[in-house]
């Protein structure tokens, strides 16, 4: 059964903007180190880190939390699976949270523009 769904976009240059304003302060702040590490070094770096964000905003979202108290920035992991799709996996209170509202899964999409990177979530609880 879907509880939530969210969807965000962010503009790519804002991305890099902010990457070259705050730099590694930044990016520790808002991705884990596995993110961080799975990130590309040359020009696709803006938009990986664009389409991150979106991705988690839109989880969160889903949640129906927005990023805050009741789930953070790095409560959130996105990293590229086995077979290239995205993977989502939560963690402090981002997964009590989850956990409390009984999700099951979150099923997250990720799309990239020369500009715009945007995603979608949709967060499942079982049915009972």
């Amino acid at each position: 059964m879907i509880i939530g769904i969210g969807v965000d976009v962010l503009e790519v240059e804002r991305m890099q903007r902010t990457i070259d304003r705050y730099g590694d302060q930044f990016l520790g702040h808002v991705f884990t180190d596995e993110e961080r590490r799975e990130a590309p070094t040359g020009a696709g770096k803006a938009a990986y880190y664009a389409g991150r964000w979106a991705a988690k905003e839109a989880i969160a979202k889903a949640l129906g939390t927005g990023i805050g108290r009741r789930c953070g920035w790095t409560d959130i992991r996105v990293l590229r699976g086995p077979d290239g799709q995205p993977q989502v996996t939560l963690h402090g209170v981002g997964a009590a949270t989850a956990s409390t509202l009984k999700v099951s899964r979150i099923h997250i999409s990720i799309s990239h523009e020369r500009k715009l990177a945007c995603a979608s979530a949709v967060a499942e609880k079982d049915p009972t």
